[in-house]
């Protein structure tokens, strides 16, 4: 016996009794694989003489498997029906107490309060076996008409469509509904891979599709892609709102007649002295050499004059003496090959 039984297989008896229906389960499932369930079962005449060698082996076990106060509290038990019997006697009682727990429960679940169908079978069956080990069990049509009547309200014709079905298993209920709802699920996922009514990229299939025709190489004289893009960019083909503007604001197309930007040089319609006044000022012009317009004077000190030489000949010429008598200078000219430019030296 100590070879075939070991001790502590499942948890041990609390000295409060909460877990002695489990406990009690366990035991009786041990003791029944290994065919020693008649030493705490009542005694039959027809049955054979158990001997005590069995008797204290399954008493250690009983002991090896309760609190440490209930074992000083049954010390002086030695056999091992005696001490089932003392332990059912005080913990029986459980089962008066888990049954209005259990009915409570059992009228308060719904199929609507959970997530998904497998956390309400879970606590269905949960509460089924506590009815059962009360002596209550319930049938597969309660399991089925509290299912079925528990559903959302937006659900009434899947509901109708359920009971229309007829079923006399509860199992086959509930596969149905799992079944149900990982399609539900799938749906669901392929809906919000896009928005309705869009087609996925028509640029991604279109190069699978040039890759197998081709060999896996890229067709670089069909290919309308990006490549494409970028020379129509390149050439100007661009189009949309705003293009027009830039592409008349665009200094690349300067006129080299007149310097105008709203028009190329073949569409110039300015007049020819403005284009010889442009040219002119620009220096693209034909011009004799050190005949440059004058930007600013040269300062020179002491006196202030034109910037260009004056011819040594006319430094000692006089005014003339017709005007010498003149009181107005309204109409005065002044020579500006003469070094006095301003006429304030004398």
């Amino acid at each position: 016996m100590n070879n075939n039984i070991a001790p502590k297989d499942f948890n041990i008896l609390e000295a409060d009794g909460s877990n002695y229906l489990t406990w009690a389960m366990d035991v009786k499932i041990k003791l029944s694989s290994k065919g020693y369930i008649n030493t705490i079962n009542e005694p039959n005449a027809t049955d054979p003489a158990i001997p005590d060698t069995t008797k204290y082996a399954v008493l250690h076990f009983l002991r090896h498997h309760i609190h440490s106060d209930l074992k000083n509290e049954y010390l002086m038990e030695e056999d091992p029906r005696a001490l089932w019997v003392s332990l059912k006697d005080r913990y029986d009682h459980q089962k008066a107490i888990m049954l209005p727990e259990a009915k409570r429960e059992w009228s308060l679940i719904r199929l609507m309060d959970f997530k998904s169908v497998g956390e309400y079978n879970s606590a269905v069956h949960k509460i089924s076996s506590k009815l059962r080990f009360c002596d209550e069990p319930v049938s597969d049509e309660d399991l089925i008409e509290k299912t079925l009547s528990t559903f959302l309200p937006a659900n009434r014709i899947l509901q109708q469509q359920y009971r229309n079905g007829k079923y006399t298993k509860y199992s086959s209920l509930i596969h149905d509904l799992a079944q149900a709802e990982k399609h539900d699920e799938l749906l669901t996922k392929n809906h919000q891979m896009r928005p309705p009514g869009t087609a996925p990229l028509p640029e991604v299939h279109f190069n699978v599709q040039n890759k197998k025709k081709f060999g896996g190489k890229k067709n670089k004289k069909n290919f309308k892609g990006k490549w494409a893009n970028k020379r129509q960019r390149s050439k100007g083909f661009n189009k949309g709102k705003g293009k027009e503007k830039d592409r008349n604001n665009d200094n690349s197309q300067v006129c080299h007649r007149c310097g105008c930007t709203n028009h190329s040089t073949k569409k110039c319609r300015t007049p020819k002295h403005l284009v010889e006044l442009y040219m002119k000022y620009s220096g693209k012009g034909k011009q004799v050499q050190g005949d440059k317009i004058e930007a600013h004077f040269n300062c020179q000190e002491p006196e202030v004059g034109c910037s260009k030489d004056v011819p040594t000949e006319h430094e000692k010429d006089e005014i003339p003496p017709q005007l010498d008598n003149i009181d107005s200078t309204n109409d005065m000219i002044i020579e500006f090959q003469s070094n006095d430019m301003f006429g304030d030296f004398n």
